[in-house]
């Protein structure tokens, strides 16, 4: 089996076994390409749809294209059935939290065959509004208002409805552990998910794929190009 195929087959298998991957790593690493080809390239087989909320990053639609310029009708499938809400991207957290509050209510009806909920970037917001609280208790308070009134809703009727969630991160430089991680990491902790990390080289084109599942760790590395991800190497427990 090819190598693209077994990375894409590794992946199907983990949308099948796990609600939530959450996707991290600095400014220009992949993250939203990454959710925008594994999506698509699921969702050629299975015909089902997505439901993408532009939390703080446009949704990449000239990316999207530029992976299926040769194919016009599965291009045009994407963009009908990647429903892209609201119609520009959030600019507050209030917007934020009011719109994940609605979609988590079950009077709300998600679109057909609904297999696919991103958030890109769901801490953009968060982390403007903690930093306006000097209080560690009002950032503590806040920050658990978010998971048990917010997500952890969300996270519970994906799973009833078999939707994978997948999540968008912005990262930082913890000084103390001297590496990076992504914002709050210690409240996305509490979600028993999937955990990518995605870094580049300053000397080479080759980025790094870190994927954590439980204990298990694999590394997948890779180029972007025009067509999405090209995989060159894998050291996996798919």
């Amino acid at each position: 089996m090819a190598l693209q195929d077994m990375v894409l087959k590794g992946f199907e298998q983990i949308f099948q076994n796990h609600t939530i991957l959450s996707i991290s790593g600095e400014s220009g690493t992949g993250k939203t390409s990454l959710a925008l080809y594994l999506v698509s390239k699921s969702l050629v087989n299975s015909k089902n749809s997505c439901f993408w909320i532009q939390a703080s990053e446009q949704f990449p639609k000239k990316r999207l294209i530029s992976m299926y310029n040769n194919d016009k009708e599965t291009c045009d499938y994407f963009l009908n059935n990647i429903y892209i809400t609201p119609s520009c991207v959030i600019p507050l957290y209030s917007e934020q939290t009011k719109l994940l509050r609605k979609i988590t209510n079950q009077n709300f009806l998600f679109p057909p065959d609904l297999r696919f909920i991103v958030i890109d970037n769901i801490s953009h917001h968060l982390r403007f509004e903690i930093s306006k609280a000097n209080d560690i208790r009002k950032r503590t308070s806040m920050l658990d208002n978010f998971y048990d009134n917010i997500l952890c809703p969300l996270i519970l009727r994906c799973q009833r409805e078999n939707i994978a969630l997948i999540l968008l991160h912005e990262v930082s430089f913890n000084v103390k552990l001297q590496k990076t991680l992504p914002f709050f990491s210690y409240l996305y902790k509490r979600i028993k998910g999937v955990n990518i990390f995605l870094s580049k080289s300053s000397l080479s084109k080759e980025r790094v794929m870190k994927i954590e599942i439980g204990k298990k760790v694999a590394y997948l590395y890779f180029q972007l190009d025009t067509h999405g991800f090209c995989f060159l190497n894998l050291n996996t427990f798919f």
